[in-house]
């Protein structure tokens, strides 16, 4: 049985950390915070870092430090050969910038709530790269406007309304081993819907080319029988299967081999 050297990006909250420990394709763990019985990893630079995973032959590293990856971890270790469990500068936008999240679904047709130019409906969402908030009259947008503004003005560019969409809120996490986008099961959705969705988040990633190891997860609306995206995040998702076994497959894209269905946690 092949034995994995792993290290973990984050802190002692890491939700990947007690994952990790309960594997059985475990050898050595390596974190870059204080834990009690563990080697923990210190350096200066990503290509530092990167030499370290070289020179300890460590076979994973989940980064699930947002800072970090925000200043291109991920991308220096893809760079420097690492295998890697993170998104890469680029698609952290999903979740910054809610104008490039609705340029990369409308372009794949990943079906949004309708923006409006002016506000004819309430309550609605005022929205901004990295903001977000609900209004309920023509006053409380020009409030929002006037707080986005002093908060930076170039943000302030950026901002758009949106149909307030009324519907039972769900997280639909997709893993992507750089070749095939597989969507886990959610409770409450059919599987013909979260495959429909799948299928458009796919072609996004393959038409972008997108050169990452990891998961999505899209923040989705079901409403009128269709499921409407109203954001991204990067949260850790939650494997009912060994969680080496999963994302091994997934670095050596053998990702369509796994029995999704029962790798989420109930």
């Amino acid at each position: 049985m092949t034995a994995y050297n792993v290290l973990i990006i984050g802190d002692e909250n890491a939700k990947s950390l007690p994952l990790v420990f309960k594997s059985k394709y475990l050898n050595k763990l390596y974190t870059n915070f204080e834990c009690p019985d563990i080697a923990s990893i210190k350096f200066n630079t990503f290509k530092e870092l990167a030499q370290k995973c070289k020179s300890l032959k460590i076979d994973i590293v989940f980064v699930e430090n947002e800072k970090l990856i925000l200043q291109g971890i991920v991308d220096v270790l893809k760079k420097n050969f690492v295998n890697c469990i993170g998104v890469t500068t680029k698609w952290t936008n999903l979740v910054l910038s809610n104008q490039f999240a609705r340029e990369m679904t409308s372009k794949y047709e990943i079906r949004t709530p309708e923006t409006f130019l002016y506000p004819k409906e309430f309550p609605l969402m005022v929205k901004a790269d990295g903001f977000t908030k609900r209004a309920n009259s023509t006053e409380e947008v020009i409030k929002i406007r006037e707080e986005i503004f002093n908060y930076s003005p170039e943000i302030a560019k950026s901002v758009f309304l949106e149909k307030f969409i009324e519907g039972e809120e769900f997280t639909l996490t997709s893993l992507y081993d750089g070749k095939i986008a597989a969507a886990l099961p959610v409770e409450g959705l059919s599987q013909e819907k979260i495959k429909e969705y799948n299928t458009k988040l796919q072609k996004m990633l393959e038409g972008e080319k997108a050169d990452f190891i990891g998961y999505i997860n899209s923040r989705v609306i079901f409403s009128n029988n269709q499921l409407y995206n109203i954001g991204f995040n990067f949260d850790f998702p939650k494997l009912n299967a060994d969680i080496l076994f999963v994302f091994s497959s997934m670095i050596y894209q053998k990702l369509e081999e796994l029995d999704i269905i029962n790798i989420v946690s109930n």
